[in-house]
């Protein structure tokens, strides 16, 4: 349903108001009425720094004609004000009453432009801005281009229009937003007044500011400065009528019994389907299909939301007056309106008791506290009673069925239109029968909890959204329809990779249902000491209400549910079996209602499946302010409750799948090789996705023929690094270094790093590491990093000690620098250099480091070249628990142990770096700790 109300644009830098303006074809001209008390323009100084000026309304109720003026002035005071304010638009309905312009001029300093006066006139377009929106109001455009604006002037216009609302009748109403700060406005007033003898009621509603009530000359004013005061912020989690704008409503209505009387006949449906027409053998045949009342009103429904589109034919007092179920059904388009006559002549030509309702389905809480007006609703649905209860059917929503037909939609009150009248109903909350949603979630990680798991989701899909799913399956742009089904999987999983993506609408049931089969990354945390899964895709972790109640002016506002939902959630855990157990954490069984909101949750863990079920569902509308405390405890109980999965011994890794642990490696690279498959030729992700997993699980021939592959697409920085990293550990030092120069012919940053220092080492040219060090010194942000580079340069040019004194200089400057002291640490470790002294840097090194593994394992090294291979060989435990993946560790461990005689372990812990770090080998060979 269509209705009016004052609207405020901001502009670039000035706010204006969209007075209504409705009028006949022709703009009339002329001088302001009588009961207008024209303002005086402020002064320049005055309206220092306000873009407008001036804001005047003011409205007279009078006789069944509500007449309203606007006085507007602006400061074109810049180029983009004028470019902005330089057009005035009017826009009015032309069968509502007379539209006059008083005036349009310009202020000069002391000089007035009359720009009326030199004959300039407003040009009278049709512009149906909602068109788009399939509603055609019928609104005219009329628009001036203001002829000789300059910078510096004041643009002001002024215009009256008089509205005779056709269902009305004598009634009138008004209600208009009141401005407030901090729109930059320096004057105005708004100004409502009557006859004394008209029974006018007024109100307003969050205005902070004094109201003159005075009566004069036979007339009630009302005057209100503006703009008033900016109204307290109100948290968006409050129920819409507290956090309404600053309004002020005036009603000759009595009540909202009135209303409903007033309006009753327009739609009286006693004669509108002509016997043996298409519409009435449209209703018999419903009507033939089942005698259950409920099944009838459902099929009524679903034909008018799926046969009849929305428009909005405001023409000719249509904004309140519906089209006749006939002329709905010729033209298959009508707005709430008629939808809602053809539901409801429908509905009761099957018997059915039913009535029309006029609901405000945004702020429809307000509702009981406003004035009655017929500018308070918004829309129109249908209430059937079926079996004595109330279903709420709306004729311009979708995919409603029987099943789901329970639903109440979120409208709060409404008001059916009746003979006789009757007042407003409330809308009571109850449970939804069939969930909005029910999504089964299936997680593959069958081969190890440390690779990427291959997923498979079902989203099946009731209601008004299933209806835009059905829209979508028809799209013909798979690129769009792809985009679409990835951000809804996406809702559940977050980033993914789908091989495979499908949508199917079915019209019987009303379900649309989404299908994607992928990959995701491991949700696992396996850098814990035992690996742990805080199960994610759980509805139920998302649940909580981030509520502030803090300020006292709020301290007792309710707080809003969100709703009506209902949503169910399946999600079924492959886990890997023969490696380890794993255990089940949390409450199994969860079954509360937080802040109207039930939870449930089942969850069992049968080895090797982990299930759970859970169910969302909203049971009120809203609760108070005073259970906050206790729904904050309860909703905190529930996030520490929720299931979750911890390994009971070490999970294999990625790097761990050599020999006949590879094979189960092999579904996911298949994924992977279908998503490269599958990609844009200028698509470099899937082939780095897939250079990612080969890189981790050790297949670096693999990873080298993706990398070649995305660097002919991409010859990015990044991705030559990322080529360096795999010629480094297929031990092709020459092509790594070339790599490196490409870097830095990219991004000369890159010009200088360790592994660069390394590469020419390995090559025997330790020489030019140095000399590079030289020639870009520049390139160090400061001292302390250019020591370490250049100590790491010079150690493998056989001046170790000199390297080590650089450190140590920089050392006696920040003597608490973890990083500095890592270095000497890890310096001497590597350059056979270790003394006493040394020891005590590394053990502050761990310190200062907050024993990173890093710093642990660098001490291992000092240790170990000391001859304490024991000690050295608990630092590198310590290490490898907090870093599993830290390589090199398990590399030096290896050698540390066949020191110690332990040849077995020595070699699997030395395998196993090697397969995930072949170029470590190479690297500590040079230090005197070869592999054999």
């Amino acid at each position: 349903m269509r209705y009016f109300h004052v609207a405020y644009a901001t502009g670039l830098i000035a706010a204006a108001i969209a007075m209504p303006a409705h009028a006949g074809e022709t703009i009339l001209y002329g001088d302001e009425g009588a009961w207008i008390d024209v303002a005086d323009l402020p002064s320049a100084e005055d309206g220092r720094g306000m873009p407008l000026r001036l804001m005047e309304s003011q409205t007279r109720m009078e006789d069944g004609v509500v007449s309203s003026y606007g006085d507007i002035a602006f400061a074109l005071d810049s180029t983009e004000a004028l470019d902005a304010m330089g057009t005035i638009s009017l826009e009015w309905l032309p069968d509502k009453g007379d539209l006059t312009v008083h005036r349009v001029e310009l202020v000069r300093g002391d000089k007035v432009i009359d720009v009326l006066a030199d004959g300039a006139r407003f040009e009278v377009l049709r512009r149906e801005e909602g068109l788009e929106k399939r509603i055609l109001n019928g609104a005219l455009t009329a628009t001036m281009s203001i002829p000789g604006a300059q910078i510096g002037d004041v643009l002001r216009y002024s215009f009256t229009t008089t509205t005779d609302e056709q269902v009305l009748d004598d009634e009138m109403e008004y209600v208009n937003v009141v401005m407030a700060k901090p729109v930059p406005l320096a004057e105005g007033r708004m100004i409502l007044s009557w006859p004394v003898d008209e029974s006018v009621r007024w109100a307003t509603t969050r205005v902070d500011a004094p109201v003159d009530e005075t009566t004069r000359d036979g007339y009630r004013y009302v005057t209100i400065a503006v703009p008033v005061a900016e109204p307290a912020e109100i948290p968006a989690d409050a129920p819409p009528r507290f956090r309404l704008p600053p309004q002020i409503r005036a009603t000759t209505f009595d009540s909202y019994a009135q209303i409903s009387a007033d309006i009753a006949p327009f739609f009286a449906t006693e004669g509108t389907i002509e016997p043996g027409s298409a519409l009435a053998e449209k209703i018999a045949e419903i009507g033939a299909q089942t005698t259950d009342q409920k099944e009838r009103a459902a099929l009524a429904t679903q034909f008018v939301q799926d046969e009849v589109s929305y428009l909005l034919n405001g023409l000719n007092g249509g904004n309140y007056i519906p089209q006749s179920p006939a002329e709905t059904w010729e033209l298959r388009s009508g707005d709430c309106k008629a939808k809602s006559l053809l539901l409801l002549a429908m509905l009761r030509e099957l018997g059915i008791s039913a009535e029309a309702v006029l609901v405000q389905s945004q702020t429809g809480d307000a509702l009981p506290e406003q004035l009655p007006t017929l500018t308070n609703f918004d829309h129109m649905i249908v209430r059937a009673d079926i079996d004595g209860v109330p279903y709420w059917l709306d004729g311009t929503n979708g995919g409603l069925r029987a099943t789901n037909m329970i639903e109440v939609p979120r409208f709060r009150y409404a008001l059916p239109l009746r003979e006789g009248g009757t007042d407003l109903q409330e809308m009571e909350m109850r449970p939804q029968a069939v969930p909005d949603q029910t999504v089964s979630v299936k997680i593959d990680q069958s081969a190890g909890v440390g690779l990427p798991a291959i997923y498979d989701v079902r989203i099946a899909i009731t209601g008004a959204t299933a209806r835009q799913f059905q829209a979508l399956s028809l799209i013909d742009d798979p690129a769009q329809k792809k985009d679409a089904l990835y951000g809804t999987v996406s809702t559940i999983l977050g980033d993914h990779q789908p091989v495979d993506m499908e949508l199917a609408f079915d019209s019987d049931s009303g379900i649309a249902t989404v299908t994607a089969h992928g990959l995701v990354t491991s949700p696992w945390d396996t850098n814990a000491t035992r690996a742990e899964l805080d199960v994610p895709y759980q509805v139920a972790d998302s649940f909580g209400f981030d509520v502030d109640r803090a300020r006292p002016d709020i301290a007792d506002l309710p707080v809003s549910v969100p709703g009506p939902i209902y949503f169910r959630r399946e999600i079924e855990w492959l886990l890997p079996e023969g490696e380890t157990l794993f255990r089940l954490l949390g409450n199994p069984q969860i079954d509360e209602v937080i802040g109207g909101t039930r939870l449930s949750s089942q969850t069992e863990l049968t080895a090797p499946v982990l299930q759970i079920t859970e169910e969302v569902q909203s049971l009120a509308w809203e609760f108070p302010a005073s259970d906050l405390p206790d729904v904050r405890r309860a909703s905190l109980r529930l996030k520490r409750s929720l299931p979750r999965l911890r390994a009971t011994s070490p999970v294999r890794r990625a790097w761990e799948y050599r020999g006949d642990a590879s094979a189960r490696l092999e579904p996911i690279e298949r994924i992977y090789t279908q998503l490269v498959a599958d990609a844009d030729s200028d698509d470099t992700s899937a082939l780095l996705n897939r250079f990612d997993f080969r890189f981790q699980t050790g297949d670096f021939e693999g990873a080298l023929a993706d990398i070649d592959a995305a660097i002919a697409r991409d010859a990015s920085a990044d991705n030559y690094l990322s080529r360096g990293e795999v010629h480094y550990n297929l031990g092709d030092f020459d092509a790594a270094l070339a790599d490196h120069v490409a870097v830095a012919d990219i991004d000369p940053d890159y010009t200088i790093n360790s592994r660069r220092i390394e590469l020419l080492a390995l090559l025997g040219r330790a020489d030019e590491a140095v000399a590079l060090v030289d020639e870009f010194a520049y390139l160090f942000e400061d001292p302390k990093s250019e020591a370490q580079l250049r100590s790491y340069a010079l150690g493998f040019a056989g001046q170790a000690q000199e390297g080590l004194d650089l450190l140590r200089d920089e050392l006696s400057i920040e003597p608490e620098d973890a990083g500095l002291l890592n270095s000497a640490c890890w310096h001497a470790g590597i350059f056979d250099l270790v003394t006493e002294e040394t020891l005590e840097t590394c053990t502050r090194a761990v310190e200062e480091a907050q024993n990173s593994s890093g710093a642990i394992d660098s001490r291992a090294l000092a240790l170990y070249r000391m001859g304490r291979a024991e000690e050295a060989l608990r630092d590198l435990d310590v290490a490898l628990a907090r870093s599993p993946g830290q390589h090199s560790s398990r590399y030096l461990r290896g050698v540390v142990k066949r020191s110690l005689g332990r040849e077995a372990e020595a070699r699997e812990d030395i395998e196993s770096a090697l397969h995930a770090a072949p170029g470590i080998a190479s690297l500590y060979s040079l230090w005197g700790l070869p592999p054999k």
